[in-house]
């Protein structure tokens, strides 16, 4: 029970979030890649200013395992299947690493990215599309969107609660000044 005592509003506020953000679903979006998008936000200093550097590096790192997911496609005929994808893994990690050359791209979030891409592109955590292309766009889209979109939970998530601490404040505050003017 002393747990349950123990919460507090930015507890509250992450299990809304949280909850709402199940609705993701609705849209076919991977709702895991939103909260691994939303733990970058928190680890990496909870400031809207990384959002556009965190965002960059998702998406390239995300673009680069769409590379390696061609490469692989592209190797299979020539090469056994776990052949065509460590070649394609190492040759495009190789373009990871040189993306960590910038101190602005942060290592969890490029290897998070490019991780999330493969692993949602092999267990369809998108909505499939016929066409092969259009597939890998869909699969970019929907996976790195959702990392994106995460930053942004993650950034409401402190927003709300802030505004419910300062309420909280302003209504104590109120309530002292009624208390001594009684």
């Amino acid at each position: 029970m002393k747990g349950f005592r123990a919460l507090n509003k930015n507890d509250i506020v992450v299990a809304g979030l949280s909850a709402l953000a199940c609705l993701f679903a609705l849209l076919k979006l991977p709702v895991w890649a939103v909260f691994i998008g939303w733990v970058w936000y928190l680890s990496l200093g909870s400031r809207p200013a990384i959002i556009r550097p965190v965002a960059r590096t998702a998406l390239l790192s995300g673009g680069l395992a769409i590379v390696a997911i061609v490469l692989t496609d592209a190797l299979a005929g020539l090469l056994t299947p776990m052949g065509a994808n460590m070649a394609a893994v190492f040759v495009t990690i190789l373009g990871v690493m040189v993306l960590l050359k910038n101190p602005a791209n942060a290592a969890m979030v490029a290897f998070n990215a490019f991780s999330c891409i493969f692993a949602g592109y092999y267990l369809g955590a998108f909505p499939a599309q016929a066409n092969y292309w259009l597939n890998l766009l869909v699969a970019f889209a929907c996976i790195t969107g959702s990392n994106i979109l995460g930053l942004f939970v993650a950034w409401l998530h402190l927003e709300l609660t802030a505004a419910w601490t300062r309420h909280g404040q302003q209504t104590a505050a109120q309530e002292s000044r009624s208390l001594s003017e009684a």
